[in-house]
């Protein structure tokens, strides 16, 4: 069947199936489902073993491990990486256009179009999932993953956070993150965010449930209680968490200016499938401090959640030979931890 006729009638389908009480969160498992079947997907996560390390005198403190071998795999692509003959690429070959999404994936890949507060994504499903319902929520334009600090181009950031509070918000089973340039990002030339469903053994991650400071005023965030880096947190309505994160941060750049080339992030955002209430996490990052020491993978938000990922055979044996402990994870998140001036 022709490729954009497989995509147009998968989303018809799906359409359908978000018009019911599931909403989105039903479509993607749909398309889960669907990229399954077409084997796209490459792990079904049953060889993901997860590790839980407790600080010896605070048992509400904890990190977790995740060990997911299929993970490695990833570096060596899901699909092809010079077009055949007689087809053309765009934007260098990106992963995330789908123009090349098509010949990269031999016409298995295919995705859902989702429009947010006037933008428009594609969500693809991640090959080398790390959670359940693993998607890539990735822009239909080709544009840049960093957010504009200083009017000198990028994503506007009010749009950026409210479009990621918007996907959290209609699935309250799921977090989602923005990783971005040199914080873990793994595309930086494209537009995009991850979110998962929570795993159902252990829902709760690490920093959800770290002792924040209470919120002091305005728009000022709660952080966190000596983590092991900086993480501010709003709560509250959508629309007033976005707002209060966009003001804050905007100031927070303006202070840091003789460092802003050096600046990054992760955004992290979460709803309460209760009262529809968000939680968004802002982890500043320093660009030249990218990976973990000690461990030297990159930093992402699941790290920043409290989840390290380790997929290599060193790495296993550092888990079998209890090399690893609370500790080892309290340092290591904490060497990517940036100077920047925190106050504003």
């Amino acid at each position: 069947m022709d490729y954009d006729l497989t995509w147009s009638e998968l989303n018809a389908r799906l359409r359908e199936t978000e018009a019911g009480i599931g909403g989105l969160t039903a479509v993607l498992a749909e398309l889960e489902h669907h990229q399954r079947e077409t084997g796209f997907i490459k792990d079904d996560l049953s060889s993901v073993e997860r590790r839980v390390f407790v600080h010896p005198d605070d048992p509400d403190r904890f990190f977790r491990v995740q060990y997911n071998p299929k993970r490695a795999l990833r570096f060596s692509g899901a699909g092809l990486g010079t077009p055949p003959v007689g087809v053309g690429h765009v934007n260098g070959g990106c992963f995330l256009c789908r123009e090349n999404i098509r010949w990269q994936q031999r016409d298995v890949q295919v995705g859902f179009e989702i429009r947010m507060t006037g933008n428009k994504y594609n969500a693809l499903m991640n090959p080398f999932p790390l959670m359940p319902n693993h998607v890539v929520i990735a822009a239909d334009e080709h544009i840049t993953q960093e957010w504009d600090m200083d009017g000198a181009g990028g994503v506007d950031l009010f749009c950026l956070l409210l479009d990621l509070c918007d996907t959290a918000k209609r699935m309250p089973q799921h977090v989602g993150f923005y990783n971005g340039v040199d914080a873990g990002a793994s595309i930086p030339g494209h537009l995009h965010f991850q979110i998962f469903r929570r795993p159902d053994e252990e829902p709760v991650f690490p920093l959800e449930s770290w002792e924040f400071e209470a919120h002091s005023y305005g728009d000022t965030p709660a952080w966190a209680r000596d983590y092991p880096l900086p993480v501010g947190r709003w709560q509250g309505n959508a629309g007033e968490v976005v707002n209060k994160a966009t003001a804050w941060i905007r100031r927070w750049v303006t202070g840091n200016r003789d460092c802003i080339g050096r600046m990054s992030s992760n955004f992290i955002a979460a709803a309460d499938g209760r009262d529809g209430e968000v939680s968004l996490y802002f982890a500043p990052r320093d660009r030249v401090k990218p990976r973990l020491n000690g461990v030297a993978d990159l930093v992402g938000g699941l790290e920043i959640l409290g989840e390290l990922v380790f997929s290599s055979n060193e790495q296993r044996k550092l888990l079998d030979d209890g090399a690893i402990d609370y500790f080892y994870i309290e340092n290591a998140l904490a060497s990517v931890r940036p100077q920047f001036t925190m106050t504003r």
